[in-house]
């Protein structure tokens, strides 16, 4: 198999761009058409250039084709005459919604499986047409900086890399390679549909923008470099910033208005994406005008998706749907429970109390309730009735619960699940919190473990 002269640019940067990133293994993310299958002619050229280099095609099967089928079988064939190996991946998508991203979404993480060391990369057949198309969604989205940067040159993913070596040359450059190599390829009916809004930017605007300004594909990806090459240099700037504001789940509000709003702003986004939320500026607003500027006594929330914000005390809680699932559980642990001496008790949410006459070095540094002399079996787990009063060991004062909730900082939406440890008439314990007693003076104890629990 031969390729003309001309394709000599593209092997260059192909082999550039493996080389610096240690990759002597690639997988090409097949689909057949023009592109790839051009990326895949130059691939197996790198890959005879080198003793020790390896190459495989992997077809992923949306089955949103009725060709599908038929050009999973062209793959193969291809590769079967190239001395390659091939794989089909079959994936299943749900809704009719947003096809193009769930699509887009399930193909890469079937890939992911694929690229399994450090020297090994996923090639896509992207190029400059693709980033301007790129660029043109982003703004009609009203992206930011992240989103305005495009598709990236390279990333790190799975346990390697994502390279796309094509960004710098136009479908134009592709296509007259392609006729000059004679490379087969297949078309997708789908391309020509321009309900889906890249085909209509396809179809519609790119021709003319082209036709206008020629180099408008090449000069805009520089662009898109740069503001990428700005995303990064955010990032590394903020990174600091951001790990002074955030423990685990929470962020201090206190601190995050000590910055100019703009960095608020970045930071907020930073601290969201890391649980896989992009924010539109319209939501960052909402985010800092009603939540985090909210009166001091408000409790404010924002969902955001499955993601659910909540403020308590200058601190912004982030809260999962594996969170929120948890929190349903702690509130249906509402009846009065009885605990002997010697036994142990699980809680819905997995919590295990054990009443312990004796307790080891270990346990103690861990979480343990000192209990007092005195207790008449059974221990009695409570919830609820705040207005109760309680005095731990130290203190000068009996005060209702809920005072005491506040001085330990407990936000209100967890107070509900904090377990009272009642003896008779008498709140003795409120566990991870305060006991009546002095850890001198206990008789027995009160541990707290956590159970693995079933995913919900």
């Amino acid at each position: 198999m031969l390729l003309p002269a001309t394709a000599a640019p593209m092997l260059e940067r192909i082999t550039q761009k493996l080389n610096a990133l240690g990759c002597h293994q690639v997988v090409l993310a097949l689909s057949g058409g023009l592109d790839s299958m051009l990326l895949l002619y130059l691939l197996k050229h790198w890959q005879q250039q080198q003793a020790g280099r390896a190459l495989k095609a992997v077809y992923v099967h949306h089955g949103l084709s009725p060709n599908a089928s038929a050009w999973a079988d062209f793959c193969a064939a291809q590769c079967a005459l190239l001395q390659l190996p091939f794989a089909c991946e079959k994936v299943q998508l749900s809704g009719s919604d947003n096809l193009e991203a769930k699509a887009r979404s399930a193909r890469y993480q079937v890939l992911k499986s694929y690229v399994l060391t450090p020297d090994t990369a996923l090639c896509t057949a992207h190029h400059a047409d693709d980033q301007l198309e790129t660029l043109l969604l982003a703004l009609k989205r009203g992206s930011g900086v992240a989103g305005l940067a495009g598709i990236a040159a390279q990333q790190a993913f799975a346990a390697g890399w994502l390279v796309r070596p094509l960004l710098d040359f136009s479908r134009e450059e592709l296509s007259e390679l392609a006729e000059a190599a004679a490379v087969p390829f297949i078309q997708d009916e789908s391309n020509q549909n321009p309900a889906f809004d890249r085909n209509f930017l396809r179809l519609e605007v790119l021709p003319a923008l082209i036709q206008r300004f020629p180099a408008i594909a090449k000069t805009s990806s520089r662009s898109m470099q740069l503001l990428g090459e700005m995303q990064q240099a955010n990032d590394y700037l903020l990174q600091p910033l951001l790990a002074e504001l955030q423990q685990q789940q929470q962020l201090n509000l206190s601190g995050l208005q000590q910055h100019p709003l703009p960095v608020q702003q970045l930071l907020l986004r930073a601290f969201l994406q890391q649980f896989g939320v992009n924010p539109s500026s319209v939501v960052l607003t909402e985010l800092l005008d009603h939540l985090i500027a909210a009166k001091a006594d408000a409790k404010p929330l924002l969902r955001l998706g499955d993601i659910e914000l909540r403020r308590y005390q200058q601190q912004l809680y982030l809260f999962t749907a594996a969170d929120l699932a948890m929190m349903q559980l702690q509130q249906n642990d509402t009846a009065t429970l009885l605990l002997k001496a010697g036994q142990q008790l699980q809680l819905q949410d997995g919590r295990i109390f054990c009443w312990r006459e004796t307790i080891s070095a270990e346990d103690l540094s861990s979480a343990s309730l000192p209990l007092p002399v005195g207790i008449t079996e059974p221990l009695r787990l409570e919830f609820g009735g705040f207005s109760r009063k309680f005095k731990p060991a130290g203190a000068s004062m009996h005060k209702p619960l809920k005072q005491w909730l506040q001085l330990w900082q407990v936000p209100p939406w967890q107070r509900g699940a904090v377990p009272l440890i009642v003896a008779g008439q008498q709140i003795v314990g409120v566990p991870g919190y305060a006991s009546s007693c002095a850890a001198a003076e206990a008789k027995s104890w009160l541990l707290l473990k956590q159970a693995a629990l079933v995913k919900l």
